[in-house]
């Protein structure tokens, strides 16, 4: 038995992403043991999945704490990492781990043993880049993420039966305000919704309580779910919503992964290449600046993708 490391430490959007690429590893070494170093605030996520027998935690504190954790995986004697991360950090961590073991890396850094280098001056979407490095290591690949474990425990529908909705995801992290479409326009748009007998459902964090607040202020109608919509219950209500609109940000890959139609409201601080999620149900409006979005231009476009 091969004891394998998985390196992955986010963002959200990332991890759900990656969960294509972990599932063809679980598959491909379905004998050996499996552990992922990862940050604390995924690690209910990712238990949830049963991909890994064992998580290490790695928040990415100073140099100290670096020495730590290369410290606990050496004790493991892992036999293969594999990178899914890909970071200066972890390329530092590569380094150590060469120097101090005789483990095999598998990623895009210059410390690694099966080093993925992209032909293309293109970079790929996080799915196809991981896929195409695990794929030296003779794995086969889906690219699709799996995520059939957030079905395990159904939410309650009782409550929007013959109901038709739509999410809304206004949030964003506080350090990426330029992707955030101001809350006054997603209020509009509620009540343009609520005008065509269409529930909007507004998810987030206690972080995004301030947005939500404007929103539920300006209309009350909305079915505010508000640190009700923990991952679960957010990927089950986009198997049933007519679709999604949202910013940028880590639940939208969620929401797009359960296969509900999404469109995204983006400024030019996207790279929709790359980062956002990729997929024939997902579209988007991207303006230099997203506050230049017009309330009405997504209502148009939203009878178009939603046949509303």
């Amino acid at each position: 038995m091969k004891n394998i490391l998985l390196i992955k430490h986010g963002s959200l959007g990332d991890i759900i992403s990656a969960t294509s690429v972990m599932h063809d590893i679980r598959n491909h070494y379905k004998n050996d043991k499996l552990i992922i170093l990862t940050m604390k605030k995924y690690k209910s996520f990712l238990e949830g999945s049963n991909f890994f027998d064992k998580i290490l935690i790695d928040d990415r504190k100073n140099f100290f704490s670096t020495i730590l954790i290369i410290t606990k995986i050496l004790q493991f004697k892992f036999d293969l990492a594999i990178d899914l991360q890909n970071s200066k950090r972890t390329s530092i961590y590569a380094l150590l781990l060469r120097l101090l073991s005789k483990i095999k890396i598998n990623g895009t850094g210059p410390h690694s043993t099966h080093r993925y280098q992209s032909l293309s001056k293109k970079l790929p979407s996080v799915i196809n880049g991981l896929s195409n490095q695990v794929e030296i290591l003779g794995i086969k690949t889906t690219r699709k993420p799996f995520l059939d474990w957030l079905n395990k425990d159904p939410f309650n529908f009782k409550n929007l039966i013959n109901q038709n909705f739509i999410i809304i995801n206004p949030g964003c992290s506080k350090k990426n305000f330029q992707k955030k479409w101001p809350a006054e326009n997603y209020a509009k748009l509620c009540s343009y919704l609520i005008s065509i007998n269409i529930l909007p459902i507004i998810i987030g964090s206690y972080l995004d309580q301030e947005v939500v607040k404007i929103i539920e202020r300006k209309e009350k109608k909305i079915l505010n779910l508000l640190n009700k919509s923990p991952l679960d219950v957010i990927f089950q209500l986009s198997q049933k919503a007519i679709g999604a609109i949202s910013n940028d940000t880590g639940p939208a890959h969620l929401i797009a992964a359960s296969g509900c139609k999404i469109h995204l409201l983006l400024s030019n601080f996207s790279n929709v290449e790359t980062v956002i999620p990729q997929g024939a149900n997902v579209s988007y409006t991207q303006q230099k600046m997203i506050e230049s979005i017009q309330v009405e231009y997504v209502i148009k476009k939203l009878n178009k993708i939603f046949s509303i």
